[in-house]
């Protein structure tokens, strides 16, 4: 029996071996060749080739790519726009509710501020034509030492409530009072150049005790007083003596700035806020007017123990209005 030749099949099998090297070759050939040609193309289309070595297809697909990309950006850009004003007029629309609420809240403050000064006005005349010629009233008087050194705004304050009924302390009053925080500062020979606005609050430390302190003025007292006040706190600086008496007539006891010896005033110093320039007088003191009579006004002095101190009319009068006849009381 003849062997038969196993020639055949090796050669088979080599023939397919080099067929799958050669197919294995070609295909990293193929994925070389096109990522060799993404690269050039991606090299084509940023510019980094010059135009000569570029097909007029290959022109065309990177003009095309570049129009996509402006319209792109063009729409990009008219969206943003589009979200701006949108934006814009949202807060303008905003802001115009926002103006015609607090004119609205600002003619109604107007409206309810006349309406009650009419009303203190009419008050003022029926009081004035039955002023009587003596009232004193009965207010405990308030030391403001030793614990305020500076406070005699706030301790005034305290017994013209308590007198109302209020429960209240001149500490509690002396930490509410709203402040003026700007720091005092000297020039060379140190004298006071910068420091706080007793327009805009208590200016420096109230107790004394860690640094110098001056004085408030009516209007910040205001806001506190109304706390505890209804319905309005008055402002009666610039007023006439007269209404002094009127609103004491009334029983409303009224704080008056003065000096602290019923001296005259002179300008002790001046100091800016800003651009204000602030003139005071360090002798500045402020007590609660309690009656009146045909020659004297009375009043309780937060330094002092006693009760209804009195001072002729004519020296009260000119101090008060050489201190600026600031004053301060309320109505019923």
């Amino acid at each position: 029996m003849k062997k038969k030749r196993k020639f055949p099949i090796i050669t088979f099998i080599l023939s397919l071996s080099l067929l799958s090297v050669a197919s294995y070759n070609y295909i990293n050939v193929s994925a070389e060749e096109s990522a060799i040609k993404d690269q050039i193309h991606s090299i084509k289309s940023s510019g980094q080739i010059s135009e000569g070595f570029l097909t007029k297809v290959e022109k065309e697909e990177i003009e095309k790519q570049k129009q996509k990309e402006e319209e792109k950006k063009k729409k990009e850009e008219e969206k943003k726009k589009k979200e701006q004003e949108e934006a814009k007029k949202k807060a303008e629309k905003e802001a115009k509710i926002k103006s015609e609420k607090e004119a609205k809240m600002k003619e109604e403050r107007e409206k309810e501020l006349a309406a009650i000064k009419a009303k203190q006005e009419k008050e003022l005349k029926e009081n004035e034509k039955k002023l009587p010629e003596k009232i004193i009233l009965d207010i405990e008087p308030i030391n403001q030492l030793p614990e305020l050194k500076n406070g005699c705004e706030v301790t005034s304050l305290t017994m013209l409530l308590q007198y109302k009924g209020v429960k209240i302390d001149k500490m509690t009053l002396a930490n509410k009072v709203k402040k003026d925080t700007t720091s005092i500062e000297y020039d060379g020979y140190g004298k006071i150049i910068k420091w706080g606005d007793p327009d805009e609050g208590f200016v420096g430390d109230i107790t004394g005790k860690y640094s110098p302190g001056y004085s408030v003025n009516p209007k910040p007292l205001m806001p506190l007083m109304q706390q505890y006040i209804m319905p309005k706190p008055v402002d009666l600086t610039k007023s006439d003596y007269r209404e002094l008496e009127v609103y004491l007539s009334m029983k409303r006891p009224v704080i008056a700035w003065i000096t602290n010896d019923f001296s005259m005033p002179s300008k002790d110093a001046s100091w800016k806020k800003g651009d204000k320039v602030i003139e005071v007088h360090f002798n500045q003191h402020a007590v609660l007017l309690t009656g009146y009579d045909k020659d004297y006004v009375y009043y309780n002095d937060p330094l002092k123990e006693s009760k209804n101190s009195k001072i002729d009319k004519e020296t009260f009068k000119k101090v008060w209005i050489s201190m600026g006849s600031k004053a301060l009381s309320y109505t019923n």
